[in-house]
């Protein structure tokens, strides 16, 4: 897939920009603060229907503006889209060919991305919901049913400690029992689907993340990731598939753990807990992986989710690269864009094309951004 042109309005620092952008490779050139990665993340908005950078959508509003609008024309499999996205204090308005989405699962999905940005180097050593959050973003672009699944799990659970709080006070009697039984056997299935989906990625990423890992390394370093679950020793991951695996062994686990949530006021155990573990030559990378080797983690985790994403659809994402090329030494440099070809739709933020090659830079558009002005470099 790719992206034909992009259009901003009111979007962060610019007040209206109508750009037309090369097949292959966009290059986004200015100083810090300038406005390079606000067009990445208007490209984030239009895929996942939110910014990677905050959790309030409208901070991306211009500052005295009401609202902001972005669009763009898709063109997949030999078809074009519209995809068009506003934003105002009163919510989200979305469009897909003119026609209005009012569930944002039924906006998603249609534009792929994968994203590399400086903070992916928190992947390995930050916080598991940063490792939860690299799962859900895939398959919420692949799968509404699991995109639906995951909001739905996240409104109970949030139902769920609620009533716990309320239980730990003061209701802690056979009726208020049973409707956290209710919840939680509404969670267990709903956590088993998840669970299910999530394995079956890391099973599949696996594969080509450890011969991505494999050629950085020059066959020195083999990466294997694995899925740990918060409730390992009731569920048998390995045979995520067989009858052993069920919502009545889930929620039995998390029936024992109900007198506990009560008195802690939170639920303890389920896929919000859930982590992933990379292991470099058998060490968890964790505590063993030098910096070098936590980059070369995430770049084959990047590059694994072009491979999956494009296994899936039959179309190849569109790859953002948010000033990370100054993160990665020259090798590692060569490996990201030796990807970089007529397939592979590419942006990338850099404040200088000195780290970009020859060929690269005669196969693509330079955008200069000065303060929220672009403008395009004439080869």
């Amino acid at each position: 897939m790719k992206l034909k042109n992009l259009n901003l309005l009111y979007f962060r620092n610019y007040d209206f920009i109508n750009i037309n952008l090369h097949p292959s490779l966009n290059i986004l050139v200015g100083d810090n603060a300038n406005g390079k990665t606000n067009i990445i993340e208007s490209i984030f908005f239009l895929s996942l229907g939110r910014s990677f950078r905050t959790k309030k959508d409208t901070e991306c509003i211009k500052f005295g503006e009401e609202a902001t609008c972005m669009s763009c024309t898709l063109q997949n499999n030999h078809t074009e889209k519209d995809i068009m996205l506003a934003i105002s204090q009163k919510g989200k308005n979305a469009k897909i060919s003119g026609i209005k989405k009012s569930k944002l699962t039924d906006f998603v999905g249609e534009l792929n991305i994968v994203l590399f940005s400086p903070e992916d180097l928190q992947l390995v050593k930050g916080s598991p919901s940063l490792r939860r959050d690299f799962i859900d973003r895939e398959f919420y672009q692949i799968s509404r049913i699991y995109h639906k699944y995951s909001l739905t799990y996240k409104h109970l659970l949030k139902q769920r400690n609620t009533f716990l709080k309320e239980m730990r006070k003061n209701r802690n009697d056979e009726v208020s029992k049973m409707y956290l039984e209710t919840l939680t056997l509404q969670l267990s299935k709903l956590a088993i689907y998840i669970t299910k989906e999530r394995v079956n990625f890391i099973k599949r990423i696996n594969s080509f993340a450890y011969d991505t890992m494999l050629n950085i390394s020059d066959n020195k370093e083999k990466l294997r990731i694995i899925y740990k679950s918060s409730v390992m020793d009731e569920l048998r991951l390995n045979n995520i598939e067989s009858s052993e695996f069920n919502e009545n062994k889930l929620t039995e686990a998390m029936m024992k753990k109900m007198h506990d949530d009560i008195n802690n006021g939170s639920t303890k155990i389920g896929i919000h807990h859930d982590d992933l573990i990379f292991f470099l030559n058998d060490k968890d990378a964790k505590k063993y992986a030098s910096q070098g080797q936590q980059r070369s983690i995430v770049l084959s985790l990047r590059l694994a989710e072009i491979y999956f994403l494009k296994e899936k659809t039959g179309e190849y994402p569109i790859l953002l690269l948010d000033d990370v090329l100054s993160e990665l030494d020259k090798n590692r440099q060569e490996k990201m864009l030796s990807i970089i070809n007529n397939d592979v739709q590419t942006f990338i933020t850099t404040p200088s094309v000195n780290e970009l090659t020859k060929d690269l830079l005669d196969n693509s558009i330079v955008f200069r951004i000065n303060n929220g002005i672009i403008s395009k470099d004439m080869n």
